[in-house]
């Protein structure tokens, strides 16, 4: 079954899975819409795994940090009408990747703000990502935000490969 989703939606390719820094700036490009559109969700599932997971670090105001994670659905469900709401514009600030017989960890630095001008904010997207009939799929996402007390280091800022 699982091999048959994959082999399904692969038939939906875009040059943008080809490559890691491709996908991973494609997820972006997807997210980022004006005031009032909603994001392509079709496209979006397309980047990932039928199972892939999304989770988030965010402090807790205690001491260690609040972990959210959800499935692509419950993301879209949740998440997705503030996407159109506010608008949003993610871009990439670097990217990282480590990558060994077919699995790839990427880390992206990014830099993101809603279109009302009521949030911005750099952090880091890791990805999880496995390559699939002829292509990459992203199996997870986590990412966490920068904070006073957490800059993102050197070596992930303008780093593209």
């Amino acid at each position: 079954m699982f091999f048959a989703i994959i082999s399904a939606k692969a038939q939906t390719d875009t040059l943008a899975v080809k490559s890691i820094k491709g996908i991973t700036d494609k997820m972006l490009e997807i997210i980022s819409v004006p005031i009032g559109q909603e994001p392509d969700w079709g496209a979006y599932r397309n980047l990932f795994l039928p199972t892939a997971q999304k989770t988030s670090l965010r402090p807790s105001g205690k001491p260690g940090r609040q972990v959210r994670t959800s499935n692509l659905e419950e993301f879209i469900r949740n998440i997705g009408p503030l996407y159109a709401r506010d608008g949003f514009k993610e871009v990439s600030v670097g990217l990282t990747i480590n990558e060994y017989n077919g699995i790839a960890c990427a880390f992206q630095s990014y830099y993101c703000k809603n279109l009302k001008g009521t949030y911005e904010k750099r952090g880091v997207n890791c990805f999880q990502l496995v390559f699939a009939d002829n292509r990459w799929w992203i199996a997870n996402t986590i990412f966490v935000g920068e904070d006073s007390k957490n800059k993102i280091p050197n070596k992930y800022l303008n780093k593209n490969e």
